[in-house]
């Protein structure tokens, strides 16, 4: 009453395909857009706090928000590869 197993995968992991690539280590298109749409909404905050905290300019609270959604999402793509990195 021996049961063999094929190997010492976890139940409900992602195997590996056969290119070589593992899919749970890569970021999916719904995820991609929570991202960049949380970068959009953190750089449109950021640029209302310039224009009404430091009272600049529109081009300079807007160019803020850009800078700001742009290092938010590639902070948080960063992050999201890095711990499934470690997996």
């Amino acid at each position: 009453m021996t049961a063999t197993q094929n190997g010492p995968q976890v139940s409900g992991s992602n195997s590996v395909s056969g290119n070589g690539n593992n899919e749970a280590k890569k970021i999916r298109k719904f995820e991609a857009m929570i991202i960049i749409l949380v970068g959009i909404i953190g750089g449109g905050f950021a640029g209302v706090v310039r224009r009404a905290m430091d009272h600049a300019s529109y081009y300079e609270a807007i160019s803020t928000g850009v800078v700001a959604a742009i290092a938010l999402c590639g902070f948080i793509f960063g992050v999201v590869r890095y711990i499934r990195g470690q997996s």
